[in-house]
C-alpha cells in the first residue's frame, strides 16, 4: 500500500492517535465515486460508505475496524442488463509505522531462507512516515469484492440444443490426411 495510487484518498496522522479510538465515517462525494467506479471498471457506484474505528495497536500501530458498504451499478454478463449489486464487507487491518532502523526480518531462518507459517495472521501494512490513507484502505475493500463476473440476481445462462445428428458424426482424424498424403505416388 505504500507506493500504489489510489482514485480516492483519505489521510490522517496515524501517528498521532495516542491511546484513544476515534470513530470516522467515510462517504466519497459523486466525483470522487465516479474516479472509484472507472478505476475499478464499474459502471458507477450509487453510494458507498465506511464506517471505520481506529485503535491504538502495540506501541505506534494503528487497528482499522469496520464496514464497507455500498450499491454498485452493474451489467450482467448473461443478459447485459445493468442492476444494482449491495456490497458489504468487514474491515480489520493493522498499521505499523516504518523504521528507520533496518532489522533482520523474524521470518527469515539461520540460513536466510523465508519460513511462513501459514496458519498466522497477515503482517501489518506500513504507515509511511506516520500517515494512514484510509480512503486507500476502502478502495483495496472494494476491489477485493468486485465480481468480475457480475451475474444479475435470476440471471442463468442456458446451453444452445444443437442438432444429434451432427454430434454423432465422428470427427475427421488428422492421421487420415496424412494416410492419403502416403498413399498417392511421387510426381
Amino acid at each position: 500500500m505504500a507506493t500504489e495510487t489510489y482514485p480516492y484518498s483519505h489521510k490522517i496522522a496515524g501517528d498521532r492517535l495516542g491511546n484513544e479510538e476515534r470513530q470516522v465515517v467515510l462517504e466519497p462525494n459523486e466525483g470522487e465515486r465516479q474516479r472509484i467506479a472507472k478505476a475499478y471498471e464499474l459502471d458507477g457506484i450509487e453510494t458507498l460508505t465506511a464506517g471505520l474505528r481506529l485503535k491504538p495497536w502495540r506501541k505506534a500501530g494503528v487497528r482499522v475496524t469496520g464496514t464497507v458498504k455500498g450499491k454498485l451499478q452493474r451489467t450482467c454478463v448473461v443478459t447485459l442488463e445493468p442492476f444494482v449489486e449491495e456490497l458489504f464487507d468487514e474491515i480489520d487491518r493493522t498499521f505499523k509505522p516504518v523504521s528507520s532502523r533496518p532489522k533482520r526480518p523474524r521470518d527469515l531462518n539461520d540460513e536466510g531462507e523465508i519460513e511462513i507459517e501459514l496458519e498466522t495472521l497477515d503482517p501489518p501494512d506500513v504507515m509511511i512516515d506516520g500517515v494512514l490513507d484510509l480512503g486507500a484502505v476502502v478502495c483495496e475493500q472494494l476491489a477485493l469484492n468486485v465480481d468480475a463476473f457480475p451475474r444479475k440476481p435470476g440471471a442463468e445462462f442456458e446451453a444452445v440444443e444443437t442438432d444429434d445428428a451432427e454430434e454423432d458424426e465422428p470427427a475427421p482424424s488428422p492421421f487420415a490426411a496424412l494416410a492419403k498424403l502416403k498413399d498417392e505416388p511421387e510426381a
